[in-house]
């Protein structure tokens, strides 16, 4: 971007300083060259206690031939280093957010984010918050140029300025994620995790590794060799099919499971699960009891209500347990979910099985189960992995059984496949739902959060967003806050077409091309099956296409049940 003539940084702040602080409004837009980069003020705040002010800065970096291919890495590094530069920096400047520098703390998966984007010519693109000082509600020029101009620009070098060594490690690590991810299909499996991996965590809420746990060692019947441009890794491969990964309390069943519910994302180095991997198409589901369903075809599941009331266009404002969670696992296939994760913690075990031998008692049977489609399920639409402490009827409807005995894994699918023969649940065919159209979206303005990340002071109405467990920093959250905003552009496109829209739309013109706009440095990736998810929970208006949806695309104009 040209510097505009007579509307430099520092020659507007000069013809406003003493002015009362709405003055600052003439900052935007202006521009000044600080060296080899180019600041601008693109947001500016209408009150020193308001969400500070956006600047953009703009670099070149020359990156070297083995990090070229691998630029998302690239920026998540700097990134990293730029959050600690203007942590640094920032301090106090007067009243409110006077003088504050930053960019939200990343967490540990390398992520593609507003605050730092990195082009594969070169070119470097910086939005950091900027809080301009004010003392009594009036503008204070000399610091603001402080801030502006030497501050930030020191923080941005610095942010640039990588060590070699560093940033092969950081691409390295990346690159070898994505060579195991993709590797996955080939060998027919839709998860991988790698030996000597750390999956605890220090604390429930924690992202760091827990120091002294037991490192994971795969059984040696489920293990594999994957061989990248980095090394050759060995682990254990999560097979196509269903897998019901059992054990008692306290074991390390649940945290396996959360290590591939993250799996989805690259992770930094250190973190323990940087060669654990799990096809991006991995959708976690639970109950939610209370939440919204619009039209979701749950017959499969849920059938026989009282008052003959049918399941086929299944919408509520107030759903159970069951019907929750049989409407998301509908929508994951709906999607294109090509693997679902189920914890038996968070389930509707009503849902999941169901003891034949109380059938004389209750004499009708209005759910179908998980286990009893497992096999239909895997073979129609998507693999399972589901976590059990026991349930034989699970147990007998997986094609791998694995069991956590002191955080170790061992492959029990002989021994449970002869506990299976004497006892067998009746095979059901799954039916896949059908695609749905979005009719109306709700348009919500000013939509509020809720996360482990934020402030519940600042909640009000909040718009909850924890049924999805795979979202891993608040920027996520944030960008799905303003995506929700122009929901109702979606309005005639399917539920799969708006998340492919997102996928692509943010590899081929970055968050600017996804908002229409210049954002701030709060966002962060998130997929577009993320996206429609959070769709699916809002007031919106669905309707049911005559086709069924179907793994890589909608079933034939017309099919029947």
């Amino acid at each position: 971007m040209p510097v505009e003539r007579g509307r430099s940084i520092s020659w507007v702040l000069r013809r406003i300083d003493g002015r009362g602080y709405k003055a600052y409004k003439d900052l935007l837009g202006a521009s000044e060259r600080v060296g080899r980069l180019l600041v601008r003020v693109v947001r500016v705040q209408g009150d020193p206690y308001a969400p500070p002010s956006v600047a953009r800065v703009e670099a070149g970096l020359r990156l070297p031939p083995w990090a070229r291919g691998a630029e998302a890495a690239v920026a998540d590094l700097v990134y990293r280093r730029l959050h600690r530069a203007l942590a640094a920096r920032s301090g106090r400047l007067g009243e409110g957010r006077s003088g504050f520098l930053g960019v939200p703390r990343p967490g540990p998966v390398m992520l593609r984010r507003s605050g730092v984007e990195v082009h594969p010519d070169g070119r470097v693109v910086v939005r950091a918050w900027v809080g301009l000082p004010s003392s009594r509600r009036r503008v204070l020029g000399d610091a603001a140029e402080e801030l502006l101009l030497r501050r930030l620009p020191r923080a941005v070098e610095e942010a640039l300025s990588l060590d070699g060594a560093e940033l092969r490690r950081h691409v390295e690590t990346w690159r070898l994620q994505e060579e195991l991810r993709a590797a996955l299909p080939r060998r027919r499996l839709v998860a991988f995790v790698g030996d000597g991996s750390i999956l605890p965590r220090r604390c429930g809420g924690c992202d760091d590794p827990l120091p002294g746990a037991v490192p994971f060692e795969s059984p040696p019947s489920l293990r594999v060799e994957i061989e990248t441009s980095v090394e050759t890794v060995t682990g254990m491969g999560v097979r196509r099919g269903v897998t019901v990964i059992a054990g008692t309390a306290f074991h390390g069943k649940t945290t396996l499971l959360e290590a591939l519910q993250h799996g989805i994302y690259n992770h930094v180095p250190g973190d323990g699960r940087e060669r654990v991997v799990s096809l991006r198409g991995t959708v976690k589901v639970r109950a939610e009891d209370g939440r919204r369903v619009s039209c979701v075809d749950i017959e499969t599941f849920v059938h026989s209500l009282p008052g003959g009331r049918g399941t086929g266009c299944f919408t509520t404002v107030d759903a159970s347990g069951a019907t929750s969670m049989a409407a998301a696992i509908q929508e994951a296939v709906e999607l294109g979910a090509e693997l679902i994760l189920v914890d038996e913690d968070t389930s509707a075990t009503n849902l999941l099985f169901y003891d034949e031998r109380a059938e004389p008692l209750l004499r009708r049977k209005t759910v179908t189960t998980v286990s009893e489609q497992a096999a239909s399920i895997a073979a129609e639409a998507a693999s399972l992995v589901i976590i059990s402490s026991g349930s034989m009827p699970l147990i007998a409807s997986a094609d791998t059984t694995i069991v956590m005995e002191d955080y170790r894994a061992r492959d029990a699918t002989p021994e449970a496949r002869r506990l299976a023969e004497r006892y067998k649940p009746p095979e059901r065919r799954y039916r896949p739902p059908r695609c749905r159209r979005l009719r109306r979206g709700p348009g919500l303005e000013k939509p509020k959060l809720r996360g482990r990340w934020l402030d519940d002071r600042r909640l009000e109405e909040p718009l909850d967003l924890g049924f999805n467990e795979q979202l891993a920093e608040e920027g996520q959250l944030q960008l799905l806050a303003a995506l929700a905003a122009h929901a109702d552009r979606h309005a005639g496109m399917t539920l799969g077409e708006i998340a492919a829209w997102l996928d692509e739309t943010l590899a081929r013109e970055g968050f600017q091309g996804l908002l229409g706009g210049e954002p701030g440095p709060g966002l962060a990736e998130v997929r577009g099956v993320d996206y429609a998810m959070m769709l699916n929970r809002l007031p919106i208006e669905a309707e049911q296409l005559p086709s069924r949806c179907r793994r890589g695309g909608e079933g034939k104009e017309g099919e029947g049940p």
